[in-house]
Order: structure tokens, then C-alpha cells, then sequence
């Protein structure tokens, strides 16, 4: 097996991994690719000019907590390309590539020109965002705003209605379907998640970070994200997403 790792400075590492939850960001940026089809990239190595190894791999994305994607690309033969963007803490991320299978010297030598398309198109995204906004909004939380029926109502009037759904839950259950719903929309860096019914929680993530929790049981109140595991029933769940950090600027006027 061959491997190459890089490692990307920088402390947006949560807008890194929003970023790469989408396959299309990491298909887009691939060297080596002669034909695209759904989920299937044709990729083509060469060294010196003579020698070549082809074939049609699958991509498979899996997402391991909040803070590790991994892409597994395999052909018929059973080779196989991993491409792992894993959170560093505020030190950024990790990236790696490994690849095992046949001709391993002749794809092995591809392994960094992959890291280095990725890097640049992780730089690319990270040059739309206004770092300094980044910074300043997500260190803030927001549990107590979420609590207010005005703060909701101006956030909701400055997102996107993106999902509404009815389910029923048991204890247990609502974190993982939480984690579920920010995997779907892990494109939009602010996703707000809201749930009624005989109890109530709202949600608000930046990044792919939890950075506001308000939840309502038993008439009492609670911003413990430890409590999300305690509620069960039928909930009547709505999904806001935003494309900018700065729609949490109507909850700052609240606070």
C-alpha cells in the first residue's frame, strides 16, 4: 500500500469539512480523470510517458462523526483509492490518500499530485469566506436566542426552507437523526433543525458545529445537548438553511 498525507493550517477546519461532504466537490477537483458517469470517475496514471494504468472506480463517501470524511474509490478488480479530510481541531485538517492494487508503482506516484488538486480546492472555497465573519460569529453560541420566538422568527425569515417531515422518534434516536440530516445538506454552512411535538428542541450548526441548542420538556427548559438523548415521540421536524454566516446577525440584535 502507498500513502502520502498533507496537512492544511488553517481554523475554518469545520468549513473544510462541510466542504467535503460533497462528493461533487471532491470529483470535481481530481486529477487523472478521462470520463465522469453519476458515481463513477475514470481515471488514468502514466509514468514515463510509457507506461499506464486505467480503470472505472465507484466513489463511496462515508462520513465518521463530525469530523472525518472518507471517500473509497474501487474498480472491479477490487483496487482501491482512499481519500481521508479529517478535523485537526482548530488546527485544521488532515488530509490523506492511499491506494492499493495492482501497478502501485505506477499510481503511487499520482497520490500527491490528488492531495494537492484537494488542497487547492479547499483554498479556493476558503478564499469565498470572509475570515475575520468566520471567527468572530462562531465563537458565539446561541442557545438562549433559540429560546426566543422573535429571534426564530427573524432567522427563519432569513434562511431557506429546505425540509419538513413528520416522525416519530424513540429515546435515543434524535442525535443520530440530527447527524443524518446535516450529512444531507452538508453544503450550506448554516443549517437550522427544528422539532415540536410533546416536547420541543431547535438546533442551529455553523459549519457542521453545534452552536446553538434550546430544547423544552415537561415545561422546563434546557440548552444541555446531553438532553437531546432523554426526548422521544412524534415531531413535526422543519430544516432552514442559510448560505452565509451573516443571517446570525439578526440573533445578535436579540441577545
Amino acid at each position: 500500500m502507498k500513502i502520502e498525507t498533507m496537512d492544511i493550517e488553517d481554523k475554518r477546519s469545520n468549513a473544510i469539512i462541510a466542504w467535503a461532504k460533497n462528493p461533487s466537490n471532491i470529483i470535481s477537483v481530481l486529477p487523472n480523470v478521462v470520463g465522469i458517469e453519476n458515481n463513477v470517475v475514470k481515471l488514468k496514471f502514466t509514468r514515463f510517458l510509457l507506461f499506464s494504468f486505467e480503470g472505472e472506480f465507484v466513489v463511496e463517501p462515508s462520513f465518521i462523526g463530525s469530523g472525518i470524511v472518507e471517500y473509497k474509490l474501487t474498480d472491479k478488480k477490487g483496487n482501491e483509492i482512499k481519500i481521508i479530510i479529517s478535523a485537526e481541531g482548530k488546527s485544521g485538517v488532515k488530509l490523506s490518500v492511499s491506494y492499493s492494487g495492482e501497478k502501485e508503482w505506477i499510481v503511487g506516484k499520482g497520490l500527491h499530485k490528488i492531495l494537492e488538486e484537494i488542497s487547492n480546492g479547499i483554498k479556493n472555497e476558503l478564499s469565498k469566506l470572509p475570515e475575520v465573519e468566520q471567527q468572530t460569529v462562531g465563537s458565539k453560541n446561541f442557545s438562549l436566542s433559540l429560546s426566543k420566538i422573535s429571534s426564530i422568527s427573524k432567522l427563519i425569515m432569513k434562511s431557506k426552507l429546505a425540509k419538513t417531515e413528520d416522525i416519530t422518534l424513540k429515546e435515543g434516536e434524535v442525535l443520530s437523526y440530527v447527524e443524518g440530516i446535516i450529512s444531507d445538506f452538508a453544503n450550506y454552512p448554516l443549517i437550522y433543525i427544528s422539532g415540536s411535538g410533546s416536547s420541543t428542541f431547535r438546533l442551529l450548526f455553523l459549519n457542521g458545529e453545534l452552536k446553538g441548542i434550546y430544547i423544552l420538556k415537561d415545561g422546563k427548559d434546557s440548552f444541555n445537548e446531553d438532553d437531546l438523548n432523554h426526548l422521544s415521540g412524534e415531531f413535526k421536524i422543519h430544516v432552514y438553511v442559510g448560505i452565509s454566516p451573516r443571517i446570525l446577525e439578526v440573533l445578535e440584535q436579540e441577545r
